[in-house]
């Protein structure tokens, strides 16, 4: 009897330890994501400013980020990091049905409702899309004024602000520019 109780308890240490071992990865992971956001918000901006109007593809983004960044587009996933991320848990990753890519997908849309007013509806509104793969970076516009940018948690939901616990997002006005 004694052995099976061994068993059981090995078992528990080891789902114990293998949670532990997601918490602080995907910390470090959604940490990267975070910045590669910030990456992907600053060459959105260079290039809304330069070309006075918003990227429609990731292709139209990548000549803008090698000048404003010192990264490629799309940027390696940090989901997929084999430094960062464990065999085992890169295999549950893959067994959890929403595997992350190699490289962070980059989804770039315009969307009407993203407005002046949009980081003051964070806590009543529900980001769209709200799930995809972990480390998907989002970029959506309203016509010529609007930028916004969140990214994707381990979860594949976005991710939120540690203190206020609403989502991440990256916002600019461009509405005051004259041009």
């Amino acid at each position: 009897m004694q052995k099976g109780a061994r068993t059981i308890a090995e078992t528990k240490q080891q789902i114990q330890q293998l949670t532990l071992e997601l918490q602080l990865t995907s910390l470090q992971c959604e940490q990267k994501v975070k910045a590669l956001a910030q990456q992907v918000f600053e060459t959105t901006v260079a290039f809304r400013l330069k070309k006075k109007r918003f990227p429609e593809s990731i292709d139209e983004l990548k000549p803008a980020s090698s000048a404003t960044t010192k990264a490629a587009l799309p940027p390696a996933n940090p989901f997929t990091d084999a430094q960062l991320i464990s065999k085992d848990l890169r295999q549950e990753l893959a067994n959890t049905g929403n595997p992350p890519c190699e490289f962070c997908k980059i989804i770039i849309e315009q969307d009407p409702y993203i407005s002046a007013g949009f980081p003051l509806t964070l806590k009543n509104l529900k980001l769209k899309p709200d799930s995809s793969e972990p480390g998907a970076i989002i970029v959506k516009y309203n016509g010529d004024y609007y930028l916004a940018v969140w990214c994707m948690g381990i979860s594949g939901k976005p991710l939120l602000e540690e203190k206020t616990q609403l989502p991440f997002v990256l916002f600019k006005d461009f509405s005051n520019l004259s041009e």
